[in-house]
């Protein structure tokens, strides 16, 4: 599992090293260092080119970001670069571990060191740093306090029109570390080493200009204090792969889980069938699909391995419908609820009333998140672990928020939701985050316009009720769901040499995907 931290937790971590392991932060900044050097070199030979020689630029702040690009500026200098280094604040704020890094570069020779922080000229800058074939970013990091303004942001702009592969430290110039959010101006970068975890800025926005990122190892176990929660942690292969379900050769369908999808309406069976064909392609040995009666017989002619029951001879729900679902629910161990179901006003008791009331897992979506509306509070006392995937405007119609300001904030958005229902909460997009309860947040990689189709959140609803239904909890199903099916979009793209996929292109690549994980 990759930790991903906030600001504040990556120095509590760091912390830790010196105060509690009595390491130097001096020894921490030549590890980080040395870290983003070793970087750079992999980078440059998987580009046929090499450090020696190579024209490098270190533009550095004053602080500890400052320091390890003095770090930086030492090994690459004694790796035969032709280095020069530029400030862009002054040197008389340099302080500590980063001042001590600064006078050993003066008294070592041979770097060329220039105080360019009085320098308010946007063509100087640019003439400085046009000849290199590098440049090292270590102006601000994650100590980053207010928007970039003055010399720094003439720097940062300077570094921007460069074509030299742009190299950032810890988390590029300009970025928000919390939140990814540009504060003035960024530095654009090809490549960010980070140390040693991840930083929320870095991940949250898949658009940020962070190019390639490389975790830095600072030599010493990576430290999570249990007073500097919730974390955040970003989702990978090693992380889903122990999770998902093994099924032994003698696993028979009743074995492999049975889930019951409350899904479809008149014109809406397509909904259904991709969320049926798509929990069935993720393991679960069985689906029925309980829909409206009107809706039946369409569905019935899309489905194939699928069951299907009407709970209403309406296109809407009955008095009666409750029981008849829960009758269905008896023989099942799981439920997904919400895609293409109608939208009448006794749909929206009867998914009120099966989203407290109803004992089995239970993932919801689509209309059955409308449903709920601002009554999402009342599933703190369901019976049983439920996992909610809205996208933005859903998101924006659980809380009350419109879906900008949910997309300002995604994070907080997720954090919201999961704590107001108790639930397990999924907000879709670029970069889905998983948030529970007690504000433990999980990211996922995929970040692909391939999901920008109709159809493909049913897959994903899909994949996680199938998931519940082979026994994982809540959390599980959700994160290794949405990790399974951003990897599918991608798997199909390549697979089909297509840019753009409809939804029942992907229950398919889920099977696979799978396949390949277990």
């Amino acid at each position: 599992m990759a930790l991903v931290f906030t600001a504040a937790q990556a120095r509590a971590s760091d912390e830790f090293a010196i105060n509690t392991l009595g390491l130097p932060g001096l020894l921490l900044m030549e590890n980080a260092g040395r870290g983003v050097v070793r970087v750079l070199r992999r980078v440059l030979q998987n580009r046929g080119k090499s450090v020696l020689g190579c024209p490098v630029a270190v533009v550095c702040g004053a602080g500890q970001n400052a320091g390890d690009g003095f770090v930086i500026a030492r090994h690459l200098h004694v790796m035969g670069a032709q280095v020069q280094v530029y400030l862009a604040l002054p040197a008389h704020k340099l302080a500590g571990d980063a001042q001590i890094n600064f006078q050993a570069l003066q008294a070592l020779g041979g770097v060329s060191l220039q105080d360019l922080s009085a320098v308010n000229d946007a063509h100087v800058w640019q003439s400085h740093l046009r000849d290199h074939h590098v440049i090292v970013d270590a102006v601000f990091g994650t100590g980053l306090r207010a928007d970039v303004s003055g010399v720094p942001a003439l720097a940062i702009a300077a570094c921007n029109a460069s074509s030299a592969l742009r190299v950032a430290v810890d988390v590029p110039s300009g970025i928000d570390a919390n939140t990814g959010h540009v504060r003035g101006v960024a530095f654009e970068a090809d490549v960010t080493a980070t140390m040693a975890a991840y930083k929320l800025g870095l991940l949250l926005h898949a658009d940020a200009p962070v190019g390639d990122v490389h975790v830095v190892s600072l030599g010493v176990p990576v430290h999570a204090p249990a007073q500097g929660g919730p974390y955040a942690h970003w989702i990978d292969e090693a992380l889903c792969k122990p999770l998902l379900p093994q099924h032994a050769q003698a696993a028979h369908k009743g074995s492999r889980g049975h889930l019951l999808l409350l899904a479809g309406s008149q014109g809406k069976t397509g909904a259904a069938a991709l969320s049926a064909r798509a929990a069935m392609r993720a393991g679960a040995g069985m689906a029925t699909v309980a829909t409206t009666g009107p809706a039946q017989t369409a569905l019935d002619t899309k489905l194939w391995e699928v069951m299907s029951a009407a709970y209403s001879a309406a296109d809407d729900a009955e008095p009666s419908s409750e029981a008849a679902v829960q009758t269905l629910a008896q023989r099942c161990k799981a439920v997904a609820l919400g895609p293409g179901i109608p939208t009448g006003p006794q749909m929206q008791t009867l998914v009120r009333r099966l989203c407290v009331h109803m004992a089995l897992p239970m993932v919801v979506d689509a209309d059955g998140l409308n449903h709920l509306g601002g009554q999402v509070v009342a599933l703190k006392n369901a019976a049983g672990p439920r996992v909610l995937t809205p996208h933005p405007a859903e998101m924006g119609r659980l809380l009350g928020l419109s879906t900008e300001q949910v997309q300002a904030d995604r994070l907080q958005a997720v954090r919201k939701l999961a704590a107001l229902s108790g639930a397990v909460a999924v907000l879709k997009g670029a970069r889905t985050l998983v948030a529970q309860p007690d504000g433990t947040v999980f990211i996922n990689p995929a970040a692909t316009s391939a999901l920008a189709t109709a159809g493909s959140g049913d897959v994903l609803t899909g994949v996680i009720g199938a998931l519940l239904a082979q026994g994982l909890n809540a959390t599980d199903a959700a994160v290794c769901g949405v990790f399974v099916h951003g990897q599918a979009a991608q798997e199909a793209c390549t697979r089909l040499e297509l840019a753009h996929l409809v939804a029942s292109d992907l229950p398919d690549a889920v099977a696979r995907c799978l396949h390949r994980l277990r």
